[in-house]
């Protein structure tokens, strides 16, 4: 049986008694055994704080195989894992496994804020996985929440409609579900907001001078690379302008194979950092 969350297996024994303790509540308000009734609502209480890190704990000493569906739609839109040796391979799907279940997903802007379905959930970790396949910190810090709008959205911080942003102080990543979908199965037709925004935020976590410098060509060779045009880019995003630093990672990501032969050595500097 595949145990995705143990804290729910664990939760069970202490709901049980917490259960069993109230009864004598419910049936004689002077049973001094009602009073027992605290330990496991602590346990309880602790093991609701504590969700993410049993269930990520269990996981790594007890990795699960991840559907073969899901991991079908990742070789068919992500050109980077189809390159990954076997040994890779199951290195990134135990990180990929643990990164969904450490995380926080929500989806906002429809009737009613809602739960990510779990292959959507993969599809949006494999981005950060990726980012950090070199890495022990897979987790990009404190990044911890991902927040997914059916379209382009206004903020607090920013009125105007835009499809991503990233508050790193607040461990947040917000992106439009509607384009991040679009760009995965037509990758030459629509930019991808979801990579933008990850690579946004360990672009800020890693600080500007970790990454090569870019040149006045750089939104030339993105056009090249990418097949899309510089105006098309921005306007998907929504922002006036943004550091196109950000846009060369992910394009790096999501059009590696013409990287590699439009711009052979900005591929080589990011090859050696990424992959």
């Amino acid at each position: 049986m595949k145990i995705y969350k143990f804290s729910n297996i664990l939760a069970l024994p202490f709901a049980a008694l917490l259960l069993y303790f109230i009864s004598f509540l419910l049936s004689d308000t002077h049973d001094l055994r009602a009073s027992w009734a605290v330990i496991p609502l602590i346990s309880l209480v602790l093991i609701y704080l504590f969700q993410p890190q049993i269930d990520y704990w269990w996981l790594n000493k007890r990795p699960v195989e991840i559907d073969e569906n899901v991991l079908k739609l990742i070789a068919k839109t992500n050109e980077n894992y189809r390159t990954l040796s076997e040994e890779w391979k199951d290195e990134f799907h135990k990180r990929l496994l643990l990164y969904v279940n450490a995380r926080s997903f929500s989806a906002k802007g429809m009737e009613k804020d809602s739960d990510v379905p779990y292959d959507i959930k993969f599809m949006i970790a494999q981005i950060p996985v990726f980012l950090t396949l070199k890495e022990k910190d897979f987790l990009l810090k404190g990044i911890d929440r991902i927040i997914l709008y059916k379209h382009a959205f206004p903020s607090p911080r920013y009125r105007f409609l835009h499809t991503a942003e990233t508050h790193n102080e607040d461990g947040v990543v917000l992106f439009s579900l509607e384009h991040a979908e679009a760009a995965f199965f037509h990758p030459d037709q629509f930019y991808n907001v979801a990579w933008h925004a990850f690579a946004e935020s360990y672009m800020i976590l890693r600080g500007v001078n970790y990454f090569p410098e870019t040149d006045d060509l750089v939104w030339t060779r993105i056009e090249e690379i990418s097949g899309l045009d510089k105006d098309k880019i921005i306007k998907t995003i929504g922002y006036e302008s943004f550091d196109p630093l950000v846009t060369v990672i992910t394009c790096f990501f999501c059009y590696r194979n013409r990287f590699q032969e439009l711009w052979p050595e900005m591929y080589a500097r990011l090859n050696a950092m990424f992959v």
